[in-house]
């Protein structure tokens, strides 16, 4: 029996500085595994997701992009054509939710106003991150915000599926 193609092929970037663990929820999402051997990633990696919701079959291509500074100027190369994407800062670093607009900037730049996703990471260890400039961030940004932690598994599945959701509602309104 030949595999059912998918209903919708959607790219997906990861979007944020280095270090705030947007390898790790990819890893955590795509294989349901979390090596403890991560280390920077360079340029960009690539992976793909078959994922089933409510009957429709959708095909990620996830983007995971290197957070280095030596890797702005190909951000807008690696945004293109993005459907939708995640902008993830770590809750022990503040420095990292400052770095918002430089991200989005260069999605939109490329890809248009696509949905975006804000993932509050690492909310199993003592948050630094000033709750209140978290939210103004969200509204300002017009983004959903969702608390993960790669580590203990917790919403990076929610996280997906809300990303989904949004691109889909989207599209519906075209």
């Amino acid at each position: 029996m030949a595999a059912r193609e998918p209903d919708f092929v959607y790219k997906l970037v990861f979007l944020g500085d280095t270090g705030v663990g947007k390898t790790s929820l990819v890893q955590r999402y795509v294989y349901d595994s979390l090596p403890s051997d991560l280390g920077s990633t360079i340029g960009a990696m690539l992976h793909v997701k078959l994922v089933s919701l409510r009957g429709v079959l959708y095909k990620l291509v996830i983007w995971d992009l290197g957070g280095q500074e030596s890797f702005a100027q190909l951000r807008e190369q690696y945004c293109a054509n993005a459907s939708g994407a995640f902008f993830v800062f770590d809750c022990t670093r503040p420095e990292t939710l400052r770095s918002v607009g430089t991200w989005l900037e260069a999605l939109y730049s490329a890809a248009g106003r696509v949905p975006v996703v804000m993932i509050e990471n690492k909310i199993d260890l003592e948050p630094v991150v000033d709750p209140h400039e978290v939210m103004e961030v969200a509204e300002r940004m017009a983004t959903r915000l969702i608390q993960t932690s790669a580590t203990q598994n917790m919403n990076v599945d929610l996280a997906f599926t809300g990303l989904v959701e949004a691109i889909r509602a989207e599209r519906e309104q075209m």
